[in-house]
């Protein structure tokens, strides 16, 4: 079980202080945006009222995000991670500063759609780029860095977060990632020298609409088809039958084009294969557990934002912990035994989130979150480096966006369908239940009905979270191979043509 010795790593070149200081400014503006617009949620949906659409504010990013992950990864192959990497980052600053200057849920929505379409650039390609200038042992170390970077964003977020939305007002929550983005833009702009050669390439568009249209069909089919139409509808499972028919034209355009969006050679690798089961199931947990657990603590047990943003901000310290392990531990031992421990947390910590209905206290919430975002930490930060590793340059962009694609495909599908749950039980309840200070304002006997649906809702949810978790640790136990760090993926899938 265990896996090869390295030798001992060469100290870093200025350059990769440089561009490692820019990649984890970017991974904190992505970081500072999940957790302060969570923490401010429930204040933006009592004042702005539409409890109902509260997923798809969550769902709408996802969505944008999702769908253009392949893409942005296709470019990076073909014209270099650095423009492609300052062109998201623009549009998800901008897309920020947008948000703030809502006046409407539905500007709200329309805005962090714009975010999403930068956001599916940032993060994929932060972490090709950290794959190309690091080896994989050091690859391997530094993801516990960047997720260390990652979780003090986002345990520093909520409290930022909760005291903005308390004082200024939340707008200026999503004027955050600003001044961080533009210190990621710069860093990178300045100092990230790419050396590639350039060829001609002939993008698959008709594959990236067929595919767009595929996921939002899918999306909201399971976030607003059972609330409109009813489950069993004709119309709900005729979205559902439509985006299943745009998924295989998908595939059927991707074999026939000479450069497909997304490389079907790589998931008929068992490797590739699994994490990207995996990977889905895990961004269903990972995103609902974010999106969900807030209006449990701020609409049901009473909380102030910062509260509710500290513990999912909880989360953010199980994480990091989990990354610095497994990027030590896949020095010495295979990835199998790393994912299934990873996956077993997942379970253990969606357990205690089924039972926050039950125990109101903050410390409680904050344990589940930490427990589940231990699981998350060793579970992605193993499959994300063993990948990375087993692919050639040429592919690592394709290949690192699979997996990001993944998890936000699972966490876009699963925050739709938790939303049209919460919005079966909630009905016409009052969005005040969510804003501490229009709270105050309701009928006693009102609050109590209120709470008693929005709980309901939430229970059913985190019951939706478990099975994921439970399902994914299955998978991983069935699917995952027992590969070391420096697996070579190229020996199994057809090489590129040079």
């Amino acid at each position: 079980m265990t896996g090869p010795r390295h030798q001992p790593l060469a100290p870093l070149t200025r350059e990769q202080i440089l561009v490692t200081i820019g990649i984890m400014a970017a991974i904190a503006v992505a970081a500072l945006d999940s957790t302060v617009v969570g923490t401010a949620m429930p204040t933006i949906i009592g004042q702005l009222g539409g409890l109902s659409e509260y997923g798809w504010v969550f769902s709408a990013y996802l969505l944008a995000s999702t769908t253009t992950v392949p893409l942005y990864a296709k470019l990076a192959d073909v014209h270099g991670r650095k423009p492609v990497f300052l062109f998201g980052l623009a549009l998800f600053v901008g897309g920020s500063a947008l948000c703030g200057l809502s006046t409407s849920m539905l500007q709200l929505i329309a805005f962090r759609t714009i975010q999403g379409l930068g956001a599916g650039a940032v993060q994929p390609i932060s972490f090709t780029i950290a794959g190309d200038i690091f080896e994989p042992a050091r690859r391997a170390r530094m993801q516990g860095f960047f997720s260390a970077v990652w979780g003090a964003s986002a345990i520093v977020g909520p409290a930022i977060g909760g005291i903005i939305t308390s004082t200024v007002g939340w707008p200026w929550v999503f004027e955050l990632n600003i001044p961080v983005g533009f210190l990621a833009g710069a860093i990178i702009w300045l100092v990230l020298h790419e050396r590639f050669e350039r060829r001609p390439h002939r993008l698959d568009w008709p594959g990236a609409l067929l595919l767009t249209g595929a996921i939002v069909l899918l999306l909201f089919a399971v976030s607003e088809g059972g609330q409109l139409f009813g489950w069993t509808s004709p119309i709900t499972i005729g979205l559902v039958v439509a985006a299943a028919a745009l998924a295989v034209a998908f595939v059927s355009v991707a074999r026939r084009s000479p450069e497909p969006l997304i490389d079907l050679e790589l998931p008929r690798a068992p490797l590739i294969r699994a994490g990207l089961l995996i990977g889905t199931l895990a961004g269903v947990v990972m995103f609902g557990l974010t999106t969900y657990v807030p209006p449990m603590v701020q609409g049901v047990h009473g909380g102030s934002p910062l509260e509710a943003g500290v513990a999912v901000g909880a989360m953010s310290i199980g994480w990091p912990l989990g990354s610095v392990v497994a990027g030590r531990l896949l020095l010495r031992f295979r990835a199998r035994p790393i994912v299934l421990a990873g996956t077993a947390m997942l379970v253990a910590g969606t357990l205690l989130v089924t039972q926050l209905d039950r125990f109101p206290e903050l410390v409680y919430a904050m344990a589940a979150a930490a427990v589940t975002g231990l699981g998350m930490g060793l579970t992605s930060t193993t499959l994300l480096v063993i990948i990375q590793g087993a692919v050639a340059w040429q592919r690592r962009a394709v290949a690192t966006g699979l997996v990001v694609f993944s998890r936000t495909i699972g966490g876009a599908v699963g925050v739709g369908l938790m939303g049209g749950v919460l919005t079966a039980f909630v009905g016409t309840a009052s969005s005040g239940i969510l804003d501490p200070i229009a709270r105050s304002t309701l009928a006693p006997a009102l609050l109590a009905t209120d709470r008693a649906a929005l709980a309901a809702g939430l229970g059913v949810d985190y019951w939706i979270l478990f099975g994921a978790a439970v399902a994914t640790c299955l998978l991983a136990i069935r699917s995952m191979p027992d590969v070391a760090l420096g697996h070579e993926l190229e020996r199994r899938v057809t090489p590129l043509v040079e």
